[in-house]
């Protein structure tokens, strides 16, 4: 979650109560001297599959990057649904390596490069492939969104998706932290924050759109949510925005799946899933 500022290799790690899940290393696509991990889950029988992409928010020292959706057994849960599970570590978490740059693009190069190589391996099912994210993973999600048509859904958790204006009117000391690190990592030029901004590619997003904030959430502006998926739909596109008015910026877990499962099915014409 957000907080205060938003070589190949194989290695097995299994965990109590958690499946199998290989943890790999690439070399990120703009620096192979860089590393990109992610983590992978694959469901029973023969690929390609239909496709779930996780992407974290910002994480506290030491950050465990997409290692925390193997922890709380997430890839678990939708292999054994029939969904090849995958969670990727941004530059700068985990052991993907640095630096942060708030979702530009060396974080979006470094998902979009793991992408490439599953589907390079005969692993996702063209288009049908879901990316989840959450908090600054949401700027992500939305920004691939906009550039790769071959994503069929995207579902945003608690994100950001007009930087510039968050800059600008941002009020809360959680908030203003954030804005400090969105300065920190991107310059703060305007150019650098209208590039990272969603809402100026609302148009270009062809996939469907599941947006969910809280209405309470003190990191980010709800206000903006909704006004993505006007802007999507006022263009075309496909998007629905859930304002939950009890919640901050985590929403529960079960909450969550109850919208999640559904979208997830459709958008891929997938298995499905039951929620917990």
């Amino acid at each position: 979650m957000m907080t205060q500022r938003f070589a190949l290799g194989l290695v097995m790690c299994l965990l109590p109560g958690v499946a199998r899940a290989e943890t790999l290393l690439m070399p990120h696509p703009d620096d192979p001297s860089k590393n990109v991990e992610y983590f992978l889950e694959r469901p029973s029988g023969d690929g390609p599959w239909p496709t779930v992409v996780f992407l974290h928010g910002h994480q506290e020292a030491p950050p465990p990057g997409g290692g925390d959706f193997v922890r709380w057994g997430v890839l678990d849960r939708f292999a054994k649904h029939g969904y090849l599970a995958v969670a990727i570590s941004q530059p700068g978490y985990g052991n993907s390596t640095g630096p942060a740059d708030f979702c530009g693009p060396f974080t979006q190069h470094a998902v979009s490069g793991v992408m490439s190589k599953l589907k390079g391996k005969g692993y996702i099912s063209s288009n049908r492939v879901v990316v989840v994210g959450i908090s600054r993973g949401a700027l992500v999600a939305g920004l691939l969104a906009a550039y790769d048509p071959s994503i069929a859904g995207v579902v945003l958790i608690s994100g950001l998706y007009d930087l510039s204006s968050f800059v600008a009117h941002s009020k809360s000391p959680q908030a203003r932290l954030i804005v400090n690190s969105i300065l920190e990592e991107t310059g703060g030029g305007s150019d650098a924050l209208q590039v990272r901004s969603v809402l100026n590619y609302a148009g270009e997003i062809k996939a469907a759109v599941l947006i969910m904030n809280g209405a309470q959430d003190d990191r980010t502006d709800p206000e903006q949510a909704r006004r993505l998926a006007e802007k999507i739909v006022s263009q075309g596109g496909k998007a629905r925005a859930i304002i939950y008015p009890d919640y901050g910026h985590q929403i529960p877990v079960p909450v969550r799946e109850r919208e999640i499962d559904t979208f997830l099915e459709n958008a891929t014409n997938g298995p499905g899933l039951q929620s917990h």
